[in-house]
Parts: C-alpha cells; sequence; structure tokens
C-alpha cells in the first residue's frame, strides 16, 4: 500500500510542476494563483496543499531540485590543482554542466525564458561564486595583496558561467555541448581578448589550396 502511495505522490508532484513550467511560460510567476496551478495539473487546492505551502514553496523545491543537480557537476578541485588550471579538465566539468541543463532543457528554457524568474539566475550564479569562492582562497594566500580584487574576479567567472549559458539556452541549444564547453573554458581561462586575437589571427592564414 505505501508503494502505491508513494507512487501516487510523486504522479501528483510530477503533474504540479509541469502545470508551474507551463503557466511560468505562459504568464509569468507573479501571475500564477494557486488555482491556476491546481487546474493546469487537475487536481484540487486541497490536494496541493497537501504538498506544499504556497507557491513560493513550490517553486523553491522545484528549483532547488535542479539547482543541485546542476552543482554538483561543478567541481573546482577536479580542475584545479596545485594553483593552476588544468584546460582538458576543466572542460570536462563544463561538459558536464551543459549536458545536464541539455537534460532538464523544458525547465532551463522556461526558466530562462522571457517570463523566466530572475531570482533563480541570481540565485545560480551566487551558487557558483561560493563553488569557486573557497578554492580561490586555497589557491591565494595573501589575497589582499591581489591588484584585481577576488570579488572582481570571481564575478566574472559566475556572471560567464550564467551569462553564456542563458544565451546557449536562448538560442535553442544550437551549439553542442563538446563545443561549448571547449569555447567557455577558453574565454573563462585565458581570456575574452585572446579568443578574439586567436580567432582573427586564424581567419588570416591561407588556405592550403593557395
Amino acid at each position: 500500500m505505501g508503494k502505491k502511495t508513494d507512487l501516487r505522490v510523486l504522479r501528483t508532484k510530477k503533474l504540479i510542476k509541469e502545470a508551474l513550467l507551463k503557466l511560468i511560460q505562459e504568464k509569468g510567476f507573479e501571475s500564477i494563483t494557486i488555482q491556476d496551478i491546481a487546474d493546469e495539473a487537475l487536481i484540487n487546492r486541497a490536494t496541493f496543499y497537501l504538498h506544499y505551502q504556497d507557491k513560493y514553496d513550490l517553486l523553491e523545491q522545484v528549483s532547488n531540485t535542479y539547482l543541485q543537480e546542476l552543482m554538483d557537476e561543478i567541481n573546482p578541485d577536479y580542475h584545479i590543482q596545485n594553483g593552476r588550471v588544468d584546460l582538458d579538465r576543466f572542460q570536462i566539468t563544463l561538459k558536464r554542466v551543459f549536458d545536464n541543463i541539455e537534460k532538464n532543457r523544458d525547465f532551463y528554457q522556461v526558466m530562462f525564458g522571457p517570463n523566466g524568474v530572475q531570482e533563480f539566475t541570481v540565485k545560480i550564479e551566487k551558487h557558483i561564486y561560493h563553488k569557486f569562492q573557497q578554492k580561490f582562497h586555497d589557491i591565494v594566500e595573501n589575497v589582499e595583496s591581489l591588484e584585481i580584487p577576488s570579488d572582481f574576479l570571481l564575478n566574472f567567472i559566475s556572471s560567464a558561467y550564467i551569462g553564456v549559458t542563458k544565451w546557449w539556452v536562448k538560442e535553442n541549444m544550437h551549439y553542442s555541448t563538446d563545443y561549448m564547453a571547449t569555447h567557455l573554458a577558453e574565454v573563462i581561462s585565458k581570456g575574452p581578448m585572446y579568443s578574439i586575437w586567436k580567432n582573427v589571427k586564424d581567419n588570416q592564414k591561407p588556405s592550403s589550396s593557395n
């Protein structure tokens, strides 16, 4: 009996989550009511309140599930060793991140879409910031001696992550996860000006047919 009950609960939560995402996409989170969610999920309000306190609790629980899964793919200890970034490993980390987003594309296309939830973007950026913050202090013994403040650098990294990811999602993930991982790793580790210079230089090379 317990197993049947668990499956019923899982199915109900799935319907509620799908209803939430559909409604966010259609009219934005703030415009949604509990009745909207109940009607879309084909449940009654009492059933909704068995699982969630309100729509904010629902959004928090749903988004935290995806966020935790994404953050589990980011492990600075894997690609930052002996004070240096291993570019090959960094690309592997980034590919895992993009693979996870691609797997959950329905969720991210809604959250990063025109009616998406800005607070979710802010939350991801903060989590990425803190992921790298501790490792940064392990690499740089005297943070205060840096000419460029650590907050400056960490905000650049976290903003680059989320900014490029949002762009990729909005472009309907046109580029492969391998492509995204390779080029984002290069831009973050070597800087955007290096990537521009490299592309200009490559385009100026004579073709093999000449």
